[in-house]
């Protein structure tokens, strides 16, 4: 290809360099664009590096003939190594329904602004949260700013990605907030419990405020009825057994005389079945109880006893809601439940209307 010298003396510049290049080429996207050079000192070394920038388009456009499935599994062998192992199964369930899903047919090249604007269209189209969609597009548009280092994608076209609007009000109540029994919901509805296992799972559920991973973690070898302590220092996330998130987690906490009994009454029943050994689960045996069945048995538990319905975890925020009525203070709840104090008086604020009262109480009682 042709390559040219400047003979305009004004727009040489002051280095004597006056041979540059001008080619026409197809860029990654199908676009046709021209290519003037800057000047050189010999009409050989603009030769040289017009090869060079051809060869380098070349190189750009076969990298952009792979597949986005490609990229999302080179992106994601960096990212999860930034994540406990639960999260990142968890997180990679998400990403797989929710980002590779909609770009796996697609190769790199034929990604364009049109076909992001469509993805943004499949996404507000999902039965999902703001806030949960916006998660979603964040990790996309992290995916596909990796590729403009990796895979020279157009940064402006992974820029284009924009997260919608949250016009949900502000004031929407916490789950904290209703997501919970009094001590008369919970004995209505346990009243009504008439399987002897899910009324020890509830009782229980009731009574420690346990996370629902702690529940199904724990086996016999946790709990001492006689000292009457359970320990809690692991959790059951999709079948693996994992260290909890945080130190306040790793807890003892003191069972109360009613469960107790209940619990060595049931253990008594399970000692009875065969090959039983302090190794197995405490709800469950071998296999612990699954997330779905215990919601089937609440929910047609909680229909039964005619009680406002609540999830699994609203037995850890009723248990909060019995430890501030029955006078604990925020400490006591948040060494109980392995949360912080501050997260107890964030989250439970609500709960404690009598220390409100006794704030304007002894306000009240200072003299002029």
């Amino acid at each position: 290809m042709p390559v040219y010298q400047e003979k305009n003396k004004n727009k040489l510049p002051k280095n004597g360099c006056s041979w540059y290049f001008r080619c026409y080429y197809t860029d990654i996207y199908g676009n046709k664009k021209q290519m003037q050079s800057k000047m050189y000192k010999s009409k050989t070394i603009a030769k040289d590096e017009e090869l060079k920038f051809l060869t380098s388009i070349k190189n750009n456009i076969n990298e952009h003939d792979v597949y986005f499935e490609e990229l999302y599994n080179s992106w994601w062998e960096v990212k999860k190594k930034k994540l406990k192992i639960t999260n990142a199964n968890n997180l990679k369930l998400s990403l797989d329904k929710n980002i590779l899903t909609f770009f796996k047919p697609f190769k790199l090249k034929s990604i364009t602004i049109k076909v992001m604007n469509e993805y943004l269209k499949f996404m507000e189209g999902k039965n999902l949260t703001i806030n949960y969609k916006n998660s979603m597009i964040s990790y996309c548009k992290e995916c596909f700013l990796y590729g403009t280092i990796y895979y020279n994608f157009d940064i402006k076209i992974a820029n284009c990605l924009v997260k919608f609007r949250n016009d949900i009000p502000k004031d929407k109540p916490k789950d904290s907030e209703f997501n919970f029994w009094t001590l008369d919901e919970f004995n209505k509805f346990i009243q009504n419990v008439n399987d002897y296992y899910y009324k020890v799972v509830f009782t229980f559920l009731y009574r420690t405020g346990l996370r629902i991973g702690e529940f199904k973690a724990l086996n016999w070898n946790d709990i001492d009825l006689d000292n009457k302590t359970l320990s809690i220092s692991k959790e059951l996330v999709h079948g693996l057994i994992i260290t909890p998130k945080t130190e306040n987690s790793i807890r003892i906490i003191d069972l109360d005389n009613y469960l107790v009994q209940m619990l060595k009454e049931y253990k008594k029943n399970q000692q009875r079945l065969y090959d039983f050994n302090n190794k197995w689960f405490i709800f469950g045996g071998i296999k612990n109880t699954s997330n779905t069945t215990l919601r089937r048995h609440l929910n047609k538990y909680t229909k039964i006893s005619n009680v406002k319905h609540i999830t699994i975890h609203g037995f850890r925020h009723s248990h909060v809601s019995l430890l501030i009525d029955l006078g604990c203070d925020s400490r006591d709840v948040a060494e109980r439940i392995g949360d912080t104090v501050q997260t107890v008086e964030r989250t439970y604020y609500h709960m404690f209307p009598k220390k409100k009262k006794e704030t304007v109480q002894k306000l009240n009682s200072i003299e002029r």
